[in-house]
């Protein structure tokens, strides 16, 4: 009986620290975002004060806020279809049982065990006027003078798109390969003998027994594309004129420096951030939404 209690008892303290954890890391933070956003607060004690919903207001009206979130659109609808599409193609070669599939598999997935910090570095210097990039265009005659390729938003979310479905299209080509793996091949014989051309059977079978990984690998390049943030400020930092910030990167350029200078609206900070968390929210609903209707077609 004793030895039963203690057991349970090591069982409620097993899944109490994952929920303290979740209080402590999760719930807390949102909570004092609230409550700090309907203040005015520069780090000075004492001196902030209240001042209502006017940090949300400030909020709706700055236009360079909402032109991030454009930019946050324009990269996510470009690079996410671009990334999951490479890595499909490349998981269903993959899967052609090719000689040295292992290593090509391996150095797919290299790039995604890379900080997103040196990925930066290594995009900017690769792209710099007198970078590699430049150099062996020029070399190979494709051009006669060096890119600019920072000088235009054009250029520079090219090179950030780049650069992001590099370090995160690996991790989408293991699962995709671990999702066709698993795949009869029964399916495919049968459609060959019944004439199905290679299209017909990649959209009649191989898409419908990978939906559901495939609507996992959906949701978390979504996911990770409207947060990205360090990565932009390192390599681009916005430039040219602001034109390539993200939502979060704008936010962290905004404000971390403030806080190292002690000179920033700490309220203002959270009530974008509570804004960007309810957009969040927003594309996890129709993300949401739009995946029970594929279940119903596939």
């Amino acid at each position: 009986m004793k030895e039963a209690q203690s057991t349970e008892l090591q069982c409620y303290a097993l899944l109490a620290l994952p929920l303290i954890g979740f209080f402590v890391f999760k719930i807390y933070p949102i909570f004092w975002a609230a409550l700090k956003s309907l203040y005015f607060d520069e780090l000075i004690p004492g001196k902030e004060r209240f001042v209502g919903l006017k940090n949300f207001v400030t909020a709706f009206a700055d236009m360079t806020y909402w032109r991030a979130w454009k930019v946050t659109l324009e990269f996510t609808l470009i690079k996410v279809p671009i990334e999951i599409c490479v890595a499909l193609v490349l998981a269903v070669m993959l899967k052609q049982k090719l000689k040295g599939s292992g290593f090509y598999r391996s150095m797919y997935f290299m790039p995604t065990i890379i900080s997103t910090t040196i990925v930066a570095v290594i995009f900017a210097n690769m792209f710099d006027y007198f970078g590699f990039i430049n150099y062996n265009l020029q070399k190979f005659g494709f051009i006669k003078q060096p890119i600019d390729w920072f000088s235009s938003k054009k250029g520079a979310m090219a090179v950030l798109i780049l650069g992001s479905m590099w370090a995160n299209f690996g991790t989408n080509v293991i699962y995709f390969t671990a999702a066709l793996t698993n795949v009869p091949d029964d399916l495919y014989e049968a459609a060959t003998i019944d004439g199905a051309s290679k299209f017909r059977q990649f959209m009649s079978i191989t898409i419908p027994m990978i939906a559901p990984v495939f609507q996992t690998i959906l949701l978390l390049a979504i996911n990770g594309t409207i947060q990205t943030g360090e990565y932009v400020v390192i390599m681009t930092n916005g430039a040219p004129g602001g034109m390539t910030h993200t939502a979060a990167s704008y936010l962290i350029s905004t404000f971390v420096p403030g806080f190292a200078s002690g000179r920033v609206n700490v309220g203002y900070g959270c009530a974008l951030s509570i804004v960007s968390s309810v957009i969040y929210g927003c594309v996890a609903i129709v993300y949401t939404k739009l995946s029970a209707k594929m279940q119903k077609v596939y």
